[in-house]
């Protein structure tokens, strides 16, 4: 019961601000107050995932220290703001990595984080597309996990395909391409893995052309559904409408996810140590480059009004701009770890409950870690990675218990071909 209620103040009380050191949600707060009660050094020779994990996020942090007092010299607020968030990405792994403990924690911590989404979600939006993409999207994919749970549990596992593929759907329509292009990957994935299909390398090769033909296909229908108004709303047309070619999906990546791109010409002029945490735009030559590749116009006087900060728009890319190199491969390797744990789980866990929720949060680290910003290591990506990685070490428990019974009974039988000693 007392996991539970923690497990509930964590998700609620992340949509409270709280003004210290920058800004702190309340939840971290409580993070902060919990950790002597939490952390056991035992975990990291119990746990080799959770240690290295915990060992790659403290050599980010390191490296922002390094970066910040001895080559950039980071002013005292920027530099603290920087730590604090690493500091917090670490203690609220451990939290959640031991807070949920079982499959019934996370579904608990689903069914809370849907509920803070109602309650916190920001739903001042200029537009109805935005109003779904900022508002409802986080309630609707938190919902959809928790019915893909419960439906799944039951063995119906074609009504969680229908369920993913109809809100993908909703999500194109709805111009959130990114959350729709998850969703439908992942019911693409539990078909796979559920319908008796064998998997061969060749198969994969012939999947995979296949795949990327149909995707093209239908790219292109979206595309001119856009550019005939009948889904996508404004933000939609408008971006696919300064493509000189719309019909090349890389192109609309480049406009919609200028940041990421943006940030390599920021890379290329600090490659070894970044520009530091929080590092300004001040002569806006980033800020420049990201409206070349979104094929905008500069406001001069709009943007010389506020602050703007070296756009970068990737876990990974943000890392490298903020802490150089190091900071790069120290965020890499998380992203491995993870992706190691979530493809396992996804080729060997098909028989557990949870399974559509891990392979969604699978698919999600990656769009995550290449197009999200860095703020996401923070807030997002340790509740990802604490689920994905209690999953890896409660399978791996399970299936080595299995094979304890299995041997058994072996010896069992060899005493006993009736099975009687």
């Amino acid at each position: 019961m007392f996991n539970r209620v923690k497990i509930a103040m964590y998700t609620l009380l992340s949509g409270v601000n709280v003004a210290l050191v920058g800004q702190l949600k309340l939840n971290e707060i409580m993070v902060l107050l919990s950790t002597p009660f939490v952390f056991d050094l035992r975990d990291f020779k119990v746990y080799p995932m959770f240690r290295k994990i915990i060992f790659a996020l403290v050599a980010l942090f390191v490296f922002q220290a390094i970066t910040d007092l001895f080559v950039v010299h980071s002013s005292s607020e920027n530099f603290m703001r920087g730590w604090a968030a690493i500091i917090m990405s670490i203690l609220s792994f451990i939290f959640l990595f031991k807070t949920l403990e079982d499959d019934q924690a996370i579904f608990f911590f689903l069914c809370m984080t849907l509920i803070k989404n109602i309650v916190w979600t920001d739903d001042n939006a200029d537009t109805d597309m935005s109003y779904f993409k900022f508002k409802m999207v986080p309630i609707l994919s938190y919902a959809v996990y928790i019915c893909s749970f419960l439906l799944y549990r039951r063995g119906q596992w074609k009504a969680v395909l229908a369920l993913l593929l109809g809100y993908s759907l909703l999500c194109f329509a709805r111009d959130s391409r990114s959350t729709g292009m998850v969703f439908f990957l992942g019911a693409i994935i539990i078909y796979c893995f559920n319908s008796g299909m064998y998997l061969t390398r060749d198969r994969l090769l012939v999947f995979g052309i296949a795949g990327a033909i149909l995707f093209q296909f239908a790219y292109v229908c979206y595309v001119n559904a856009v550019m005939n108004h009948e889904i996508g709303g404004d933000h939609a047309s408008e971006q696919i409408d300064r493509l000189d070619n719309p019909y090349n999906p890389l192109s609309l990546l480049m406009t919609g996810r200028g940041e990421t791109f943006a940030a390599m010409a920021a890379i290329a002029d600090a490659p070894l140590f970044g520009h530091g945490s929080w590092a300004k735009d001040d002569n806006l030559q980033y800020y420049r480059i990201l409206l070349l590749y979104q094929n905008e116009e500069m406001n001069e006087q709009l943007a010389t009004s506020t602050d703007h900060l070296i756009p970068s728009h990737s876990i990974l890319l943000g890392a490298w701009v903020n802490c150089g190199l190091g900071g790069f491969i120290a965020v890499l390797l998380i992203f491995i770890f993870l992706l190691r744990m979530g493809f396992y789980l996804i080729r060997n866990a098909a028989d557990t409950a949870l399974y559509p929720v891990l392979v969604l949060m699978t698919i999600g680290v990656i769009w995550t870690f290449l197009f999200s910003p860095i703020q996401q290591l923070r807030f997002n990506i340790p509740a990802i990675g604490a689920v994905l990685l209690r999953a890896y070490y409660d399978f791996m428990e399970e299936a080595s218990t299995g094979e304890v019974a299995v041997q058994t009974n072996e010896t069992i039988d060899m005493l006993s071909p009736e099975g009687k000693i």
